[in-house]
């Protein structure tokens, strides 16, 4: 075979292949989930798979299995999700048609159904008030024990849609870091058993509380505050006392004078 028609046949396999595998030639597609990737049985999902404007069909897969597809001229499509019970549980993936090709599948987002198990409990340590640029630890541990034994343990935060952190173990402690402003607010966590579909209901509500300064600091000033308070009020009795003291005194001087 000549060079040069070696040369043409690998130019035309080149070809070939960047035409029949675009994977790399098309953006990766997002998914969210509306209201949230934590939801109760019955509740109802919305899936939204968002590409670019030029996109003609989209497909919905689940545990890497094909579930959906929807033909339309849009950036985003919608599939609408009835929780039934937690088989509808699982991770979920998008992708996107242009023509002929399909891009990459979406990052993998997790659908959990809840009210399976008994509420765990969550605690904030130190405390549930701290400083910003502190450190803080959420610990989420079973109130009941089970006999799961892999638990993966999920923190939420109220208006956040899917979970901020995932934990293995028998007790989770999730830790934020460098705490900001925006940290403040109501947490939650959950757990289910791992490789499993079924969770727990979410844990009773942690309010984190973020001030500025050292909230140690700030409780001593207000204990300072509160004995300066006292020491005052005491020293005013003590002094109307002295002063009543003295009246009757010199009343009974004067008595004593005029007998």
């Amino acid at each position: 075979m000549s060079p040069t028609v070696s040369s043409l046949l690998c130019l035309g396999l080149c070809l070939s292949q960047k035409i029949t595998t675009p994977g790399g030639t098309l953006l990766r597609p997002s998914i969210r989930a509306v209201p949230s990737s934590v939801v109760p049985g019955g509740a109802e999902v919305h899936l939204y798979c968002q590409g670019p404007q030029e996109s003609r069909s989209f497909q919905l897969w689940k545990d890497e299995g094909f579930i959906l597809q929807k033909n339309l001229s849009s950036g985003e499509a919608e599939f609408h999700l009835k929780i039934e019970d937690a088989d509808e549980a699982g991770i979920y993936q998008c992708r996107y048609g242009q023509g002929p090709h399909w891009s990459e599948f979406s990052a993998p987002l997790q659908l959990v159904v809840t009210g399976f198990f008994s509420k765990p409990s969550l605690q904030g340590q130190p405390g549930t008030e701290v400083a910003i640029g502190d450190t803080v630890t959420l610990q989420c541990k079973e109130i009941v024990r089970s006999n799961i034994q892999n638990l993966t343990f999920f923190l939420l935060k109220t208006g956040v849609p899917t979970p901020l952190q995932s934990l293995e173990g028998k007790v989770a402690n999730f830790v934020l870091p460098s705490v900001k402003a925006e940290d403040a607010g109501n947490y939650s966590c959950i757990y289910l058993e791992k490789g499993k579909k079924r969770a727990s209901d979410h844990s009773n509500p942690l309010k984190l509380e973020v001030i500025e300064g050292d909230p140690d600091h700030t409780r001593d000033n207000s204990s300072v505050s509160d004995y300066t308070t006292g020491t005052i009020i005491c020293l005013s009795l003590a002094g109307l006392v002295l002063f009543l003291l003295g009246v009757l005194l010199v009343d009974a001087w004067h008595s004593h004078r005029a007998s």
